[in-house]
């Protein structure tokens, strides 16, 4: 049998990202997506880096050897491997040939992996779906973000070397330099752009963005991504009622801290508004955003990193949640966490974001980086009785179930693969349906 011969029985996907343990978004989704199609009776299989983390897999074997980015100059000696695994590439064509997938989906290569193991899967002719978690593929630091600039899109058509010159990654030198000419290098060989048959993004917005950027309409499908309201973390009503006599109403951010998350003008805004802060969560920007409030006369308390029971207690007893990002989120789960539990959200007009909250039915809506108008969006949600702001949860909450759940997610992924892949289009629906 080759290894472009298929073998009876259902349908088989192999997941392939970075990590296969939970640490962010795109390992939830890697994970979660392989135990949906698990569960619909399909054969699935993972790749990804060696980690001591990694949940169990039989074909850990196969996994790429570890590989954590070195820092300084050191990381321009290991310039070679950042570009290119070859026991990735080895690991990877091992397990095509066991495996014999009918379709592939990548949610992440990174340095971890590397574009190396594209390749055997065009050797073998094998069809690649590719989730568009962040914008790597068109902006060497991943988030289109600088800091010191706010959103920016200087490495449009090719001129990567800006992530060098305006110092995108926040890091050394030698690392800006390391990412610029990755991605400079990734621009011209067009590996993955080429080698995938379907680009699938979480948000309409980021499917435009890449149209934008030159990749080809044809490859690019709007899926949003699947989320469950249920948590294996049952929150106690009395620890809600306590924090919430505790807290008054307040306005609760959570989440990481850091620049692109517009918190600096959350402080800045919560002061003319005269809205209570929490904060949860912990981040490069903890210790300036607590000297900031205090400076603004901002009420704000910081609780560290939390989860489980105990943060969702927080979130239902918030007031309102805000996310109020300066870059362009995609579709982030918080939103959709907190509006599952009946939150109406705060947050900007920017990237993904105005998908998931409607102006005055579901939350409020600000400009992006403007404290002023955050202002503005704070007092009207702080101003609304606790009837609106139930109505706006229960709303959100309604659309979260209905637009993000299972069914849907894996009814139109399913039809991405068959699209792609023709072992999979003559299979009997039945196969596929689960």
């Amino acid at each position: 049998m080759s290894a472009t011969e298929r073998r009876p029985g259902p349908p088989r996907l192999l997941g392939v990202h970075r990590l296969h343990h939970r640490k962010g978004g795109a390992e939830a989704v890697h994970l979660d997506h392989l135990a949906l199609f698990r569960a619909r009776g399909w054969d699935c299989a993972e790749f990804a880096m060696e980690h001591p983390d990694n949940e169990p897999s039989p074909w850990a074997g196969h996994f790429a050897d570890r590989f954590e980015q070195p820092r300084g100059l050191q990381a321009l000696r290991a310039a070679p491997r950042f570009f290119h695994s070859a026991k990735a590439r080895q690991g990877m064509a091992r397990l095509l040939d066991a495996f014999r997938p009918d379709v592939i989906h990548v949610h992440g290569l990174y340095h971890q992996l590397t574009p190396s193991v594209v390749a055997p899967a065009v050797d073998r002719g094998i069809p690649i779906t590719f989730t568009l978690h962040d914008f790597k593929l068109i902006c060497p630091a991943y988030h289109f973000y600088n800091p010191r600039i706010g959103v920016c899109e200087k490495c449009a058509g090719g001129r990567q070397w800006n992530c060098l010159f305006n110092r995108c990654t926040g890091g050394s030198l030698a690392k800006d330099a390391l990412y610029a000419l990755d991605g400079a290098v990734q621009w011209r060989r067009r590996t993955v752009r080429d080698a995938v048959a379907r680009f699938v993004g979480p948000s309409r917005f980021i499917v435009e963005k890449f149209a934008e950027h030159g990749f080809a309409r044809e490859t690019l499908r709007y899926v949003p991504n699947f989320f469950e309201s249920a948590d294996d973390s049952p929150v106690d009503p009395a620890r809600v009622d306590a924090l919430r006599r505790e807290a008054g109403p307040h306005v609760l951010y959570f989440g990481r801290l850091s620049p692109e998350k517009g918190l600096v003008h959350l402080i800045d805004a919560a002061a003319v508004a005269g809205a209570r802060l929490a904060f949860v969560g912990d981040g490069p920007q903890r210790a300036e955003l607590e000297a900031r409030a205090k400076t603004r006369g901002a009420k704000a308390t910081f609780t560290g990193h939390l989860k489980g029971a105990e943060l969702w207690a927080r979130v239902e007893a918030a007031t309102v949640v805000a996310l109020p990002s300066a870059w362009y989120e995609n579709a982030p789960k918080s939103v959709l966490e907190a509006q599952a539990r009946g939150k109406a959200v705060v947050t900007t007009r920017i990237g993904g974001l105005p998908e998931l909250v409607e102006d005055g039915a579901t939350g409020f809506l600000a400009a992006p980086g403007d404290a002023a108008s955050l202002a503005e969006a704070l007092s009207r949600a702080l101003g609304a009785t606790a009837d609106e702001l139930a109505k706006m949860g229960a709303l959100a909450r309604e659309r979260v179930n209905g637009s993000f759940n299972k069914e849907r997610y894996y009814r139109e992924m399913t039809e991405v693969y068959r699209e792609v892949s023709p072992a999979i289009a003559a299979l009997n629906p039945k196969a596929t349906d689960g």
